[in-house]
């Protein structure tokens, strides 16, 4: 029988991550696959800012203990652009996600570049996400978003980590939260043995 968390068991660090991107790229979808293990084809849209929470294992000093992330969903719409600057305030982490079959939802993502030098997060530990790869497989070839373009994308604004996802698969999820812990365990040169 697993021991339940001790009520007075505390995070040794939290962390508020971002999902930025257009409306309907799947970030609702990546959150929930994470913290519930669900997924369903007919999520609702975002309206505004959905919070999840979702504590990682992790040894400290060879303690086992964990670090609690708060996940911040923004609503991709513009209507909901103007919270941005409250949205994105003390960000420790960033996903830009984008759909693997709409090359607008990659080309979109610059207005976020755009916005994150602007409320300086522009050095926040970061990630592309190519979301929705199950639907590559039968997506007509015109609607891919071709390896090149996203490699172009990359270049352009000096990334390095790259990941494509599939909620419904369930395919890389928590491997995107746990290397994005890693990179904001390290930029802020925390203490850690291991991300478990």
């Amino acid at each position: 029988m697993q021991k339940a968390k001790e009520i007075d068991e505390k995070p040794i660090y939290i962390f508020k991550v971002c999902m930025l991107g257009q409306e309907r790229v799947g970030k609702t979808c990546i959150a929930r696959r994470l913290c519930f293990n669900t997924f369903d084809v007919n999520t609702k849209e975002t309206l505004g800012i959905e919070f999840y929470t979702k504590d990682l294992p992790v040894i400290v000093d060879g303690e086992n203990t964990f670090v609690r992330i708060s996940i911040w969903d923004f609503g991709g719409r513009e209507q909901f652009k103007k919270l941005f600057p409250y949205y994105i305030n003390g960000a420790n982490g960033i996903f830009m996600v984008f759909n693997l079959v709409d090359l607008q939802t990659l080309l979109r993502l610059d207005w976020w570049y755009e916005k994150l030098i602007d409320y300086e997060q522009a050095d926040t530990p970061r990630m592309i996400i190519g979301a929705k790869d199950d639907l590559v497989k039968t997506a007509n070839e015109k609607s891919r978003v071709d390896d090149l373009v996203i490699k172009r994308f990359k270049e352009r604004h000096n990334e390095t980590d790259f990941h494509k996802t599939s909620s419904k698969e369930n395919c890389n999820i928590q491997l995107i939260f746990k290397e994005l812990v890693i990179k904001i365990l390290d930029k802020n040169k925390l203490d850690y043995d291991q991300l478990l």
